[in-house]
């Protein structure tokens, strides 16, 4: 039985990659469902700061319309594989949309996304079933860092208080820096540094200019 003491709402999935690109500076069209149909609800001991039980609430929506991203310089796709997104619509956008689409999936067959810069973590990369033809895989380790290609970028060894939320911080920072750089062996250890930033905080978190500064 829960003693009730307090409750805090933040904006969290593909909301909390938004807000973590709004802490660059960008301009950022946010396409989604209704929030309210798609809730992580976590139970915390107040005492220990300890993650008790999780309960996710809402499992399929209907999908949104997929915007003309004509006048993007990027798009990133956070996707939870909850219906929001029409992968037919989505594979036509990454085949001729200009710019980069930056995706963070939980769906294993990945083909959908041709020519887009794809991040998953390594739990993910083990239940991969496709990849598309042409792609960037970038793939995220935890405490290890994350590898792209040959290469592997090692995270600096912070105390961890809590993961939730460190894959957007990690997506908002790749796609920040490639934007400057378009240079993904520069972007991604930024974006392996911040992540770590994320970890020492807990529930969902948003960079600040101070956390910015230190990779620029």
């Amino acid at each position: 039985m829960f003693d009730y003491r307090a409750e805090e709402t933040r904006p969290g999935m593909a909301a909390n990659v938004r807000e973590n690109l709004l802490s660059y500076g960008l301009d950022v069209d946010f396409v989604t469902n209704d929030p309210d149909q798609l809730i992580k609800r976590r139970f915390v001991d107040t005492k220990s700061n300890q993650l008790l039980l999780r309960e996710d609430l809402g499992h399929q929506v209907d999908p949104v319309e997929i915007p003309d991203c004509k006048k993007y310089d990027a798009v990133v796709i956070s996707d939870y594989c909850k219906g929001i997104l029409d992968l037919d619509s989505i594979s036509v956008l990454c085949e001729k949309f200009g710019g980069p689409v930056f995706v963070d999936s939980k769906n294993p067959d990945l083909k959908h996304f041709n020519n887009a810069i794809i991040k998953i973590n390594n739990d993910e990369e083990n239940k991969m079933k496709s990849l598309p033809e042409n792609c960037e895989l970038v793939v995220t380790m935890g405490k290890l860092g994350a590898k792209w290609k040959d290469y592997v970028y090692r995270s600096p060894q912070v105390d961890v208080f809590d993961v939730t939320g460190a894959g957007d911080v990690f997506l908002a920072t790749l796609c920040y820096f490639y934007l400057h750089t378009r240079d993904l062996n520069v972007a991604i250890p930024k974006a392996v540094y911040l992540a770590s930033k994320s970890v020492q905080h807990m529930g969902v978190y948003i960079l600040t200019q101070e956390d910015i500064n230190e990779v620029l």
